[in-house]
């Protein structure tokens, strides 16, 4: 939760220049026919072929450091993008001695530029390349933290939890990371949050495990890498909390956003707010937990501090609970747009909180015992932060944002307090393209009908370079699209819902499977599978659907290794899935990836634009829409010996006059029309 508050603060001061660079002509002898990649290449044992499409994206990377300019490039599926920007940023690191961000969505791609690219193009180019995955804080395990929960292990945890801080300890004596993402199996997050490292809660050179320290000795390494890989998160939570006068990362000039489509999405998630019930529980139940007699203050015996921050958490629950009959929220209606402050009045409540936080400090100045003082103190700022967010929240201080409420969790629904700016355009522009020499945002799907100015105006990126690069793949070869003609119109769900049950098994058998069939809704994914599962199942197709008993990753690999497997996915499953080869050769859409009309973000866009005198559909849903279609689509063809058919069951692709929008990149594909299921 990263909220801007910075209408008192100054603009960020424009970047300093980088010393002139020579990079077009060393990137023109690496990546040109007979260069020195493809010598490398095969003298190292790679398989390589020149693609001019990654020779051509490479010089406008190379051109746009060179000249301290952004650059927005999409590159098609098969250009080998991480290369072809990755070159000139570290040959412009090592030239300068500065540092090179790149930052990406997926973790899938941030594991292959660290783990494969980088390393093989340290081989290629002959020269070290220093690189680090950068992590934020609480991924990583504090030793002294863990010796106090094992100190205090039996006033802090039960039983059952405590076993984890035994393999814990035994764990930190042999991992070199240190992080929870090579921790395997992970404990509960309980157990984890009292032993990360914290914000608030580091002790720096004073603390006795200083050079044994996880995160002190990455830090080292991120200040003295020459290419720091990020994800998009930790970026943005970067450039909201820089907009206050701090920052996670260090000073750079050049910037790399790769999987750039997301970047509207992530920043505003961070540049708003979230604040939930388990929120405040969670923060009142690590200092006084009463039914088990637990936490800090039990542990303190600090009678008042703990009865002062349970009276807060009562006021607490019962302000949302108030909030919530305010709003009407309900499983039918699970989320209200609050257009002006809600009235309730919070008084008692912020006053509670001030007396608990109050009570906490009095215990924390009292104590002499650094690390229960330094618990103490994270925990009082914590809790700070959540009163300055709420009381904002409440008073809607947080400008040109959109506030609601929704009841969210799977398990247990409660309601959860949002808000989000309603353009990021003005923020990104200030604190990002106007804070860096050069920000390259790439993406294989960046353009709306052949033009980039969608995607760099929604991110008020200002003047910019900007550039297509084809895909190297033979998509007239590569790819067939079938279009049914007897499709009825989605709004009549039930004969849409009865006309994809009947059409998604003749589609499987064109392909025995190995399909991905990719929904728009959650509810109506369970409604179709539900009606399949059974015949499908008969038919000897294994199936793999999400949010049932699987994880994502765990669908994948099953999905992959079953020769005829098929797979419901929802949105996670339309972008960042790099699946190659025969175990996917067909992708399914059932409907068109149009934003939901009710989202509140999407409501607030589309309101603001239609008082700018646009058009909502035209200028948002429909770009939006075109934009995640072709990263649906995008699934299917991920190398040169790729085949596969692309169905796509909504017919307003034939019947509206936008349907000709989604296809304009597949033009060259060949298109199969059936008039009845599975019929040409």
């Amino acid at each position: 939760m990263i909220s801007v508050r910075d209408d008192s603060l100054d603009p960020p001061s424009p970047p300093d220049p980088l010393p002139p660079l020579e990079l077009k002509g060393e990137v023109d002898d690496f990546f040109g026919p007979g260069g020195a990649l493809q010598q490398r290449a095969e003298s190292l044992g790679f398989d390589y072929e020149h693609r001019p499409q990654q020779h051509e994206m490479a010089l406008l990377v190379a051109d746009a450091i060179e000249r301290g300019v952004h650059l927005a490039v999409e590159a098609g599926t098969g250009v080998g993008k991480s290369f072809a920007y990755l070159v000139p940023s570290i040959l412009a690191a090592l030239q300068t001695r500065t540092q090179v961000i790149v930052s990406t969505y997926s973790i899938s791609l941030q594991e292959q530029l660290i783990h494969k690219d980088l390393p093989m193009l340290a081989e290629m180019l002959a020269r070290p390349i220093r690189s680090v995955l950068v992590k934020g804080k609480g991924n990583y395990l504090c030793l002294r933290r863990l010796d106090r929960a094992r100190s205090h292990g039996r006033e802090l945890f039960s039983s059952e939890t405590r076993v984890h801080l035994d393999s814990l300890l035994a764990w930190s004596r042999t991992t070199p990371e240190g992080t929870l993402q090579v921790l395997n199996p992970q404990p509960p997050s309980e157990v984890w949050n009292a032993v990360n490292v914290e914000h608030g809660n580091c002790m720096w050179q004073k603390c006795p495990e200083y050079e044994a320290c996880f995160f002190m000795k990455a830090r080292r390494r991120i200040h003295t890498a020459d290419v720091l890989i990020v994800n998009h998160h930790l970026f943005f939570s970067d450039i909201g909390l820089r907009a206050q006068g701090v920052q996670l990362l260090p000073e750079t000039s050049v910037a790399i956003l790769d999987e750039a489509h997301q970047v509207e999405g992530v920043a505003a998630d961070h540049l708003g707010v979230r604040l939930s019930l388990f929120t405040w529980e969670y923060w009142a139940r690590r200092l006084y937990q009463p039914d088990a007699q637990r936490g800090l203050l039990s542990m303190l015996r600090e009678g008042k501090a703990a009865h002062a921050v349970q009276n807060a958490l009562t006021s607490v629950l019962f302000l949302y609970e108030k909030l919530s009959d305010l709003a009407d929220l309900s499983e039918r209606k699970p989320h209200c747009v609050l257009a002006e402050p809600p009235a309730v009045d919070a008084s008692v409540t912020l006053e509670l909180l001030r007396t608990a936080l109050h009570e906490v400090r009095k215990v924390h100045d009292a104590l002499e015992d650094l690390n229960l003082r330094a618990e103490l103190n994270a925990a009082r700022r914590r809790g700070e932060e959540l009163v300055f967010t709420l009381e904002s929240y409440l008073k809607q201080s947080f400008e040109d944002h959109v506030y609601w409420m929704e009841l969210a969790g799977r398990r247990r629904r409660q309601p959860v307090l949002h808000s989000a700016p309603v353009e990021v355009a003005p923020i990104l522009r200030q604190h990002l393209f106007e804070a860096w020499n050069t920000v390259i945002l790439t993406s294989a799907t960046l353009s709306v009908n052949d033009k980039l100015d969608y995607i760099t105006g929604r991110l008020g990126v200002g003047e910019a370079d900007t550039a297509r690069v084809g895909s190297p793949f033979d998509f007239e070869r590569q790819m067939t699209i079938c279009l049914p003609t007897d499709m009825p119109d989605p709004t009549d769900a039930g004969a849409y819902r009865a006309a994809c049950v009947k059409r998604i098994p003749a589609a499987l058998a064109k392909t025995q499977g190995r399909a991905f069939v990719l929904f728009t809704n959650a509810r109506w994914m369970k409604e179709v599978v539900s009606d399949l599962r059974e015949k499908l199942i008969d038919q000897g197709y294994g199936l793999y659907v999400q949010n049932e008993d699987l994880s994502r990753q765990h669908m994948l690999d099953r999905f992959r290794a079953d020769p005829a497997g098929v797979l419901f996915g929802l949105d996670s499953f339309w972008m960042g899935i790099d699946i190659r080869g025969d175990a996917l050769r067909h992708v399914i859409i059932t409907r068109l990836p149009f934003s939901v009309p009710d989202d509140p973000v999407v409501q607030a866009r589309m309101a603001r634009i239609k008082e700018q005198g646009g058009d909502p559909f035209r200028d948002y849903s429909l770009p939006e829409a075109i934009l995640k279609f072709r990263q649906g689509a995008g699934r299917l063809i991920r190398s040169t010996t790729d085949t596969g058919l692309l169905t796509i069951l909504d017919p307003r692709l034939q019947t509206k006059w936008y349907g000709k929008y989604f296809l304009h990149e597949f033009r060259d594909c060949r298109i199969e029309v059936e008039s009845s299921a599975g019929e040409p």
